[in-house]
């Protein structure tokens, strides 16, 4: 393909998590390589954060109606609204592809896909699907919808071994599916410094950054913080992530109470909040902690530690052992436990020399990881798909 790709993305989610993040660097990472990019957003956005980004790294973006997943109490609207958003999404998604005329279509989520089914079926752009977690699979309605996103992708791009593994187990062709690791997002107010922290020559920054909720192991990380504070006095933990009064964030909330009121650690253990302000927060700390409870891919936060030179420590659940090397630059916990992680975290301050060399040592993995390539891997992956479709879709099995 001698022209460069026009690609559109669809980007219906609401607010930036990392899958979202992650996607956005690769299409920031194809339009430097000299791409044009046109992002679909939600038209009833309730929060800027996607569109904001999209302008950060100068992404064109236009809106559609997306359908509802599921609204907690409002389920008789959701049944009587998606059908008319459906077939609106759809015949703004055709308008979008004649003005626009794309080479490819660039997707990572199932209801997005779902969402502009007819659109999709009739153009005949190829698709390139970024998996960055399993496939949902726990019904006959998410079965079928898979199904269509087999037949519909020209690649599937894994974001893991981990993930590409579960890809394959349910039913990608090993020929349509390459493995591209996360390349540190760059943040949009790096500069902004929005928190602060005690300072001085001899305080050990233990670092937490992410969602604040339970399947991240949060509390096992303050329980774990709980056990070396007594031991390290020099010990400080700081969790940075967004603690709001939305009914969503009332886990975290209750977290952030229980331990500032802990006459042992609370005026030891620092919640930031939601901030921008992450390579600055990493550098400035000693190491950084994941210590998510179930099969994580691949979090962004773990390559942004390492090109900000820090060493981790997460637990080995699904793609972690991956990005990190068990005593090379990091530790893999033995298990997911408060006390395999006390192990970890009393190897780092009982000596503070171990952290800064494996420290060193994550920062040269990224080579490993390939993220200097991460553009250039891209690029060959729309370049390489040709527009090419099946007939129909098939009938699922399952």
């Amino acid at each position: 393909m001698s022209s460069r790709p026009r690609i559109l993305a669809l980007m219906g989610g609401g607010v930036l998590f990392g899958q979202e993040r992650g996607n956005i660097e690769a299409l920031a990472a194809l339009k430097e390589e000299g791409c044009e990019v046109l992002c679909i957003v939600r038209e009833n956005l309730w929060r800027l954060e996607i569109p904001r980004a999209l302008d950060a790294r100068d992404l064109a973006w236009t809106k559609a109606p997306y359908i509802e997943h599921r609204i907690p109490g409002r389920l008789l609207h959701v049944i009587f609204r998606n059908p008319i958003v459906f077939l609106r999404a759809n015949w703004r998604f055709m308008r979008i592809v004649r003005q626009f005329r794309p080479t490819h279509i660039h997707a990572f989520n199932q209801v997005y896909v779902l969402n502009f089914m007819i659109g999709l079926s009739s153009c005949r752009a190829p698709m390139v699907y970024r998996a960055g977690d399993q496939a949902t699979l726990h019904n006959w309605f998410w079965r079928l919808t898979w199904n269509f996103v087999l037949w519909r992708t020209g690649m599937f791009v894994a974001n893991s071994q981990f993930v590409a593994r579960t890809l394959l187990h349910d039913g990608v062709s090993p020929e349509k599916l390459q493995v591209i690791y996360n390349a540190p997002p760059k943040r949009t107010n790096e500069a902004v410094r929005s928190y602060v922290l005690p300072e001085a020559p001899d305080l050990f920054k233990i670092v937490y950054v992410g969602q604040i909720s339970e399947h991240k192991g949060v509390h096992i990380l303050v329980d774990a913080f709980r056990v070396v504070a007594t031991e390290f006095p020099e010990a400080l933990l700081v969790i940075a992530g967004r603690i709001s009064e939305w009914s969503g964030d009332a886990w975290g909330r209750a977290l952030r109470e229980t331990a500032k009121a802990d006459p042992q650690i609370g005026e030891r253990i620092f919640f930031l909040g939601e901030t921008e302000d992450i390579p600055s927060l990493l550098s400035s700390s000693c190491i950084h902690v994941a210590p998510s409870l179930f099969d994580d891919p691949s979090p962004n936060v773990v390559v942004e530690a390492k090109q900000a030179g820090r060493a981790s420590i997460v637990f080995p659940r699904g793609g972690m052992p991956e990005l990190v090397r068990d005593s090379v630059d990091g530790f893999v916990c033995t298990d997911a436990t408060s006390a395999a992680l006390v192990t970890a975290l009393r190897r780092y301050l009982s000596d503070q020399n171990l952290a800064r060399v494996h420290g060193v040592a994550a920062h040269a993995s990224l080579l490993d990881l390939g993220v200097p390539e991460f553009p250039a891997r891209w690029l060959e992956i729309y370049q390489t798909l040709k527009p090419k479709m099946a007939s129909a879709p098939p009938v699922s099995s399952q």
